[in-house]
C-alpha cells in the first residue's frame, strides 16, 4: 500500500477502507453509509455479495473469494456534465490493471508468448471485456440536489477466479483466460492505486487527455460513438443511474 499511501499524499486525499464478509451489495452499504455523512473517499469491499448490482437493473454474480466486488464513494466538485464520464473514466482504470496484470502473466510464459497473448478491451458504455468476452463491469450511482452532486458511488465486479460454470453467458474471468489463480487482495490493493490516480486527473479536469487513453482499448465502435453517449448525453440513464 505504499504506493497508494504516496498518491494520496500527493493529492492531498483521505481514504477510508471498509472490508465485509459479506453484503447485499457494496453499492448499497456505500451509499447508506454515504448518506449517514461518510467522507471521500471511502472504499467498500465485499468478500461476497447476496444482491450485487449490474447495469440497468441486472444482477451481479459474486461468489465468496472469486472475484473484486468493489464500490468507491467519491464527492468531486466537477460539473453535472463532467459526472457522466465516470463511468467511462473507472472503466479505464479498470482496464489499465487488467493488462498490466495479463501482461506480467504473459512475460513469464516463453513459449508461445505472442499466442497466450490476451486483448483488454473497454466495451461502451462501462464493460470490460477479454478476448470478446466481459470479465469486469461498472456501475455509476449519484445523489444530486438540484444541479449539485451529492456523491457518486463507483461500483466495480471483476471476475478473477471464477469458474466457467459460477458466471453466466459468455462473462469470462482472470482464471479462464490464463489458466492461472490470482490472489484478489492484491488486485484490489492495484485496483485502488488505478483508481486514486485516474479520480486524481479526473479532479483536475484533464478529461480530454483520460478518454485519448480510453480510444486505445475502445472495442468496436468509434470516436462518434463516444461523442454520442456522453457528450449528448445519448441513453444517460444507462451511463449513470441517478439515485
Amino acid at each position: 500500500m505504499a504506493a497508494v499511501r504516496h498518491l494520496l499524499s500527493e493529492n492531498k486525499m483521505y481514504i477510508k477502507i471498509i472490508k465485509l464478509d459479506t453484503v447485499d451489495s457494496t453499492n448499497n452499504y456505500a451509499s447508506r453509509i454515504a448518506l449517514s455523512g461518510a467522507k471521500e473517499i471511502t472504499v467498500v469491499r465485499a468478500r461476497s455479495q447476496s444482491s450485487g448490482k449490474g447495469r440497468m437493473g441486472k444482477s451481479w454474480m459474486s461468489a465468496p473469494d472469486c472475484g473484486v466486488y468493489v464500490s468507491f464513494l467519491l464527492k468531486p466538485k466537477n460539473s453535472l456534465e463532467e459526472i457522466y464520464y465516470l463511468p467511462l473514466i473507472s472503466a479505464l482504470a479498470v482496464a489499465r490493471l487488467l493488462k498490466n496484470i495479463l501482461d506480467l502473466t504473459h512475460k513469464g510464459h516463453k513459449k508461445n508468448r505472442e499466442e497466450n497473448k490476451s486483448e483488454v478491451k473497454i466495451k461502451l458504455p462501462n464493460d470490460i471485456i477479454i478476448n470478446g468476452k466481459k470479465v469486469a463491469g461498472i456501475l455509476v450511482e449519484a445523489k444530486t440536489t438540484g444541479k449539485s452532486l451529492n456523491f457518486a458511488i463507483v461500483g466495480i465486479g471483476i471476475n478473477v477466479n471464477s469458474q466457467k460454470q459460477e458466471l453466466p453467458g459468455m462473462a469470462t474471468s482472470l482464471l479462464l483466460e490464463t489458466k492461472q489463480r490470482y490472489d484478489t487482495e492484491e488486485i484490489f490493493t492495484k485496483l485502488i492505486k488505478e483508481m486514486i490516480s485516474m479520480y486524481a486527473d479526473f479532479k483536475k479536469g484533464k478529461i480530454n487527455i483520460l478518454l485519448e487513453e480510453v480510444l486505445d482499448y475502445q472495442h468496436g465502435g468509434s470516436v462518434t460513438e463516444i461523442v454520442e453517449i456522453f457528450n449528448k448525453k445519448k441513453e444517460t440513464e444507462e451511463v449513470v443511474h441517478f439515485v
